[in-house]
This record gives C-alpha cells, structure tokens and sequence, in this order.
C-alpha cells in the first residue's frame, strides 16, 4: 500500500511540474486597422482669448466599418491628452455617427491649463475611437491618432483693475478680486458718483474690458476701449464676470451689513432662543460669486415663538424687523432694510408651523425678500 501511495505521490508531483511549466493561454481580441485617419485642421496654433468662442481647431474622419455584419451601428468618441502623457487624458467627448468635431479656443485652453502654464507650447494626441455595437460579440474599438501643437493664455487674471473717470474729470483705479479663485468672477464695493469706466486687467495697460451693449463685456487687446456708464450715486458693488455665457458687468445695489458676514437669528421661534450673535444662530452666505446677497439659516422653527435677524453685536444694535406684527414668513415674504428698534418698533415674525426650515435672505436693494421652506 506505501508502494502505491508513493508511486502515485510522485505522478502527481510530476504533473504539477508539468502544468507549472506550460505557459497559461489567453484569448485576445483582434485588432483592427485604422480606417479612420482622423486629421486635425492645424498642425500648430497659439490660442487667444480675444477668439475664445470662435473655432480653433476641426478634427475630421473618414468612416470606420465592421468586420462583422452582424454589428448594428458604430459611434465615435474622442479625448485628448498631453503626447506620452496618455494618463492624463480629458474626458471622452461623446459624438455619435459624426465624422467631425471643432473645439472652441476656450473649450481647448481649458484643457491645456490643466496641462502646462499660460505661454508654454504643449504636443496634444488626439484619440478618435470607434465603437461597434454588436449583441453577437465585442468588437474592440478601432483607434486613430494625430498630433498637434498648442500654446494657451491665462484664462483669469489674478485681479481686474476698473479705469474710473468722473463727469468733473477725476480719474481713479479700484482692483477688484476674485471671491473665490479661479471663478474668472471678480468683485469690489465702493462709493461711485456719476461716472464712465473700463477694466484692464494689469494696473494700467492693455488686455481691457469695455462695454460691447448693455451689461456685455468686448476683450479689447488695443485700440479705444468703449466704456461704461453710471449715473448713480452712493456706495455700489460692482461684479464682473468674465465667463463664456455670461461675460458682463453689473453695478449692484446690495444692503452693506455694518459688519460683513455678521447675521444671525435669535428668538423663542427658532431653536437659537434669545441669544444674540450665537455661531449657531449665524445665516451663511449662500450665493455664488456671481449673487454674493443671499443669505441662509436652516434650523428648527416653533409654531407661535417670534424671531427677528440680527446684523450688530447684541440687542441696541441694528435688526432686520418683520414687515407687520406677528408676520408669517410661511406666507409673507416681503423685507425692508436693517434698521433700529426706536425707528420703527420691535416688529417680529411670527411662524405658523413648527419644524425644520431654511430661512432665506435676499439681500439686494432693488429686490429684498424672503424664502421659507421645509429643509430635509
């Protein structure tokens, strides 16, 4: 029996042998030739962000085709990436059965601040794949490639500069910045008197901003700047936005808290009580660059208490009173600016439900309200 046992031991033994040394087979897939010979429509170009929206550069294809007749359709996708630098590829763009694709200046500085700085010349693939849609098999996608060189711009200046000349001829330079960098939104709040003005983008020079009609923004990298115009008069925030889509210049009228930031709710009607400048009583901030005058607070309301919003450091300071007494911010919506109890009496809100909610501030002067909903 240990004969046996040991004879068959070793024939395993051997077959382990044999199965370790025999190299494992894969299947693979079967490429296929590129049929597609995608171009580009530059083989270099210095991009510029006076042509942002215009094209700057146009790939093109001729058809792929299957191998199997049993496919139903074939669609295209396209990325691009730094040359030898495949692992940091864009996104695929999705293009279905066309046989070209163009790319804004824009759209393509995009993605080359992603790779290199502003001025600094970058070899781009272009990587066409064609997708075959086949419920029989997988077909893998038929790939082509083509290269060329391009050189992008700073897309946002750190700071924009507002060229101010007065109607009695007084000339003055207030920077803006940037809320939140990188947003190509910039922002400044001062005392404006009856005025024209343009941006410029270093403290005197060229790149500028002009008016091109109404609130909308003309690139200008010489020549006369059209300017723009106000007749107002009074501290106003003025907010440039200098994205694709938007691109304008707005003067806002927005209610200046005596202490920027400093607001907050107090009252037995809401879970703060009556405590004042509390950090859990605080209203955030909610709008984005582009809408900095909308303020938040979300919390627990009592059916019956009262509240009111506090803008100063404790009760003789300034509050932001309901329009009538015992207002439901269910219901009534309207806002007056921050004032005084002695101007007016100690007006408060007065919620008909009780629950969570977000109370919200709309803090433009021309358009004050408020904004009561059931938060989760």
């Amino acid at each position: 029996m240990k004969k046996y046992a040991m004879i068959f031991s070793a024939l395993c033994t051997g077959l382990l042998f044999t199965s370790c040394n025999k190299d494992p087979e894969y299947f693979t897939l079967e490429e296929n030739p590129d049929e597609m010979h995608v171009k580009s429509s530059v083989e270099e170009i210095t991009l510029s962000k006076s042509a942002a929206d215009q094209t700057a550069v146009t790939f093109s294809w001729d058809a792929a085709t299957s191998v199997d007749p049993s496919t139903e359709g074939i669609s295209y996708k396209l990325c691009l990436y730094p040359t030898g630098q495949k692992e940091s590829h864009s996104d695929y763009k999705e293009l279905g059965t066309n046989l070209t694709y163009s790319m804004t200046h824009d759209e393509l500085n995009s993605l080359l601040s992603q790779w290199a700085l502003p001025g600094q010349a970058v070899k781009v693939t272009a990587q066409l794949l064609a997708v075959f849609r086949n419920e029989q098999r997988y077909i893998k996608p038929e790939l082509s490639t083509v290269e060329f060189t391009a050189t992008g711009y700073e897309k946002y200046s750190p700071y924009l500069y507002m060229q101010i000349t007065t109607d009695d001829g007084k000339k003055s330079t207030q920077r803006l910045d940037q809320r939140q960098l990188g947003t190509g939104i910039y922002e400044a709040t001062l005392n404006m008197s009856a005025c024209k003005f343009h941006f410029t983008t270093t403290p005197e020079a060229y790149p500028a901003y002009g008016m091109a009609e109404g609130e909308q923004l003309e690139y200008y990298t010489d020549g006369d700047v059209r300017d723009f115009r106000f007749d107002g008069n009074g501290k106003r925030t003025v907010i440039v936005d200098t994205n694709v889509g938007f691109n304008d210049c707005r003067v806002l009228d927005i209610v200046q808290l005596p202490t920027p930031g400093q607001i907050w709710i107090c009252g037995n009607g809401c879970s703060v009580g009556w405590n004042t400048n509390t950090s859990n009583g605080r209203l955030e901030m909610v709008g984005s660059a582009r809408e900095p005058y909308y303020y938040a607070w979300t919390g627990d309301f009592n059916a019956g208490g009262e509240f009111k919003i506090g803008v100063g450091n404790g009760w003789g300071d300034p509050f932001f009173f309901a329009p009538d007494y015992n207002a439901d911010p269910l219901t009534d919506h309207r806002l007056s600016t921050y004032r005084y109890q002695d101007n007016g009496g100690d007006v408060k809100w007065v919620p008909s439900v009780s629950g969570r909610y977000t109370l919200t501030l709309c803090l433009l002067a021309t358009d004050m309200w408020t904004k009561f909903e059931p938060a989760n």
